[in-house]
């Protein structure tokens, strides 16, 4: 009787974590936009600047659309050069050598919206590791499992706003979050990539839904 007993209470703290962690990261798309105008963003287009150690940077110009191509180029000297690619079947940078782009062998493309987005019906789960301090503010800290990969993602605890998550790839922290066609976005990221050297980006322009030409995803 003692063993189902302890057995009953383990399930129910188990039970009562998913259901937590469901919870704030449900809060968190009701406080960033609702779900229905987030499963609505069909493109999205960003202009903004990275910034380096020693105080170099470089504008940066960002286009996405479902279900997934990609266009990520630095503008230098006036001119646009393509950093990554995606085409909806392969991916592509720009070739220093030869002025034209090539493809990249063995990409993994990662996905148009966060995996927290509908994590369930992706057949990803979530656990609630509890609350943290993060630089000095109170978080929701939740881990995210994708089949044999993790990834961990704090929530603040007054906003419900995410402001950072962390995978074995780099560490990124948000700020300086804005509305933009009623969905809550961040302007600034600081990414600390895994064995790298930081950066930091800026966002001073983002259009949800725009229109974009299909040709900005051809590559070749």
């Amino acid at each position: 009787m003692i063993k189902k007993t302890i057995l009953f209470i383990f399930l129910s703290i188990i039970s009562l974590q998913a259901q937590t962690a469901e919870e704030i990261i449900n809060k968190h798309f009701e406080q960033t936009g609702g779900y229905k105008n987030w499963n609505n963003l069909n493109s999205i287009y960003i202009e903004g600047e990275v910034y380096f150690d020693l105080g170099s940077s470089v504008k940066l110009k960002i286009e996405h659309r479902r279900p997934y191509y990609k266009n990520v180029s630095f503008i230098e000297n006036g001119k646009e050069k393509l950093s990554e690619g995606y085409d909806g079947e392969s991916a592509y940078t720009f070739n220093e050598v030869n002025g034209k782009n090539k493809k990249l062998p063995n990409y993994k493309p990662d996905a148009f919206e966060t995996d927290i987005l509908n994590y369930d019906k992706k057949g990803f789960k979530v656990e609630y590791i509890g609350k943290e301090n993060l630089d000095g503010t109170q978080t929701y800290h939740i881990k995210l499992i994708k089949n044999t990969e993790q990834e961990d993602y704090w929530f603040n605890v007054k906003n419900y706003y995410l402001i950072q998550n962390k995978n074995n790839l780099e560490t990124v922290k948000y700020s300086d979050f804005k509305i933009f066609k009623g969905l809550v976005f961040a302007t600034k990221m600081e990414n600390q990539p895994t064995g790298g050297k930081d950066y930091t980006i800026i966002f001073n322009k983002i259009e949800p839904n725009k229109a974009i030409n299909p040709r900005r995803f051809e590559f070749e």
